[in-house]
């Protein structure tokens, strides 16, 4: 697959993907936002349309709340009347204005009274009897009469079969045992115009505290159907804002209310039930332009993916072509390709890459000749390093024969010199690579010595004190040797007496330290300072000649163990000179 199908894919992919996601995102905002808003705008509808029904009943409660507090009406229809006419004469002046002047402010369809005194039954006045229910929830048909205040909202039937919605007031402000009733009737159109004077699209169902169901704006059951009995009775919950539910694949959002403003109202329950499909329809559009814009974003994508792709990939491939064509047979910079992006540094990068394989080729065959010619000059030092072996051959048989010669004529003392000579001969030629062993480096000092203690007699005594410890500890080779002989000739030469010379050592974890030291006549404040300088130059001057040894064997510890080994020269005038060096133990043997 090439680069630019892969480039399309994955841009295709990636956009088609992120698309998805808005679209998504958009439609389901959008969908929410709407039905955020309808049950907003039903909660409000809803507040306000069960306020004014609460507002309505309260009106004609107000009625019966003057009928309670008329305490003239409720000692008329208490007192015994056992003539006719005076029974007509309190009727016509007090119940008849009265009932009058109710009916003409209100919408009310009977207006009746109930009592149980025998003497006074005329007219609206209707005996007990012919409310049982009201007895009965009053206490008034027992021989212990309840104090309680009766009111509440009843649905009845009237003469034509219409449904009559009844507020029953108990009438005993006057006397609190006293069995007087007031029933108001009011025709359940008042509150259905009222309700329906909304222009509310919605399902109202409206039921009392019994359970009846007083209306119900999308069916014909009202008065005989109760709330229970309706499918959503189960998921009602008290709730302003709305609640979803669901039937037969429909969505509809539930709102209902308990009214418990006062006793009367108390379980009187209002219910909105809308359908929300309808509501929503406006969502379809909104899915509808989100899908359109859908397919002409990727159109319009797809176009442009593939003109940018291709211009984007053009050169890739261009340069793709002219690097295939480079192979070690044709080791060639590539033409340059246009631009200044990261398409025309690759090409420049690979023009670089073949000019320095072309230079590491010429190189490397030009290392090859140079190996080759090493190889000559190799073989012929070994053929010269053969010659010159025979020379220290030579001088050690020399040696070895002149001994001999002197042992013959009884010279012991010369013949020993002459061996200790030959031998110290043998350590310094034989001794192969620039690091040696401490051993190996007091083998060649003790023979040292011993040929100067012959030169110097009594003069010269000497002690070697180095632990076995310490012996296979690496050291350059004749740095020993040479702070033993800058001893002798600094010390010892200058003195007429007696010099002793020490070569001992001390070590610990990490290093050790070799430590020659003598009692001779010591060095100078400003000479020793002079000395230690010169250890710290590694180019030698002209006219520096003294102490060369010194500074030779303190760059060589330098360069061999690092920047904290070498030399550390201490002296006292008159009292004796002490040289130490420092070595590492971990330092591996060269």
């Amino acid at each position: 697959m090439s680069i630019r199908t892969k480039l399309f894919l994955s841009n295709g992919a990636v956009v088609i993907l992120l698309l998805t996601s808005l679209t998504f995102i958009f439609e389901h905002f959008s969908r929410q936002m709407i039905l955020e808003k309808i049950m907003e705008s039903n909660s409000n509808s809803f507040s306000q349309m069960t306020e004014n029904v609460d507002s309505l009943l309260k009106t004609y409660e107000q009625t019966a709340d003057v009928l309670y507090m008329d305490d003239s009406l409720q000692a008329t229809l208490l007192q015994e009347i056992h003539s006719l006419a005076l029974q007509h004469t309190e009727y016509t002046e007090l119940i008849v204005p009265l009932m009058e002047s109710i009916r003409s402010t209100k919408e009310i369809v009977n207006f009746q009274l109930f009592t149980n005194n025998d003497t006074f039954q005329l007219g609206v006045v209707r005996p007990l009897s012919e409310a049982p229910e009201l007895a009965r929830r009053s206490g008034c048909d027992t021989s212990a009469p309840s104090y309680r205040s009766l009111r509440s909202w009843t649905l009845e039937k009237g003469a034509g079969g219409e449904n009559l919605l009844r507020l029953s007031q108990r009438l005993n402000h006057l006397d609190m045992k006293a069995c007087l009733f007031v029933s108001i009737d009011v025709d359940v159109n008042v509150l259905v115009d009222f309700i329906k004077a909304k222009d509310n699209p919605n399902q109202i169902v409206f039921s009392l505290s019994d359970g009846k169901v007083v209306f119900d704006n999308a069916s014909d059951h009202a008065g005989v159907a109760r709330l229970e009995d309706y499918w959503f009775f189960p998921e009602m919950t008290a709730n302003d804002d709305g609640q979803l539910v669901r039937m037969a694949d429909q969505e509809y959002l539930l709102t209902s209310r308990v009214l418990d403003s006062r006793n009367s109202v108390d379980g009187i329950q209002i219910v909105f039930l809308t359908q929300l499909d309808a509501l929503v329809a406006g969502t379809n559009a909104i899915r509808t332009t989100a899908l359109v814009l859908f397919v002409a974003t990727l159109a319009i994508f797809v176009i442009a993916n593939y003109v940018v792709s291709s211009r984007l990939t053009r050169r890739l491939v261009e340069l793709s072509i002219k690097m295939r064509k480079t192979s070690l047979e044709n080791l060639q910079p590539i033409q340059t390709i246009k631009g200044n992006d990261e398409v025309s540094k690759l090409g420049f990068r690979f023009n670089e890459m073949v000019q320095r394989m072309q230079r590491l080729i010429r190189e490397v065959y030009e290392s090859e000749l140079e190996r080759k010619e090493l190889e000559l000059k190799t073989k012929e030092s070994e053929l010269y390093a053969l010659q010159t072996q025979v020379n220290p051959h030579y001088l050690f048989n020399t040696l070895n024969a002149l001994r001999g010669n002197l042992l013959m004529k009884g010279d012991r003392e010369n013949a020993k010199i002459v061996n200790l000579l030959a031998k110290s001969f043998r350590n310094v030629l034989g001794k192969s690579g620039r690091m040696i062993t401490i051993a190996e480096e007091l083998d060649i000092i003790e023979t040292y010595l011993n040929i100067q203690a012959f030169r110097f007699s009594d003069r010269l005594r000497f002690r070697i004190d180095i632990p076995k410890r310490l012996h296979d500890v690496a050291i350059p080779k004749l740095s020993l040797q040479t702070l033993v002989e800058n001893t002798i000739v600094h010390a010892l030469e200058p003195s007429a007496d007696g010099t002793m010379i020490v070569i001992r050592a001390d070590f610990d974890e990490r290093q050790c330290r070799l430590v020659v030291e003598d009692n001779g006549p010591g060095i100078p404040c400003d000479h020793l300072t002079a000395i230690r300088q010169r250890l710290e130059t590694a180019d030698q001057k002209k006219d520096d000649s003294l102490h060369i040894g010194l500074r030779n064997v303190h760059q060589r510890l330098r360069q061999s163990f690092g920047p904290n080994f070498g030399l550390i020269i201490e002296s006292k005038l008159g009292e004796g000179t002490r040289i130490i060096i420092n070595l590492p133990l971990d330092k591996p043997q060269t």
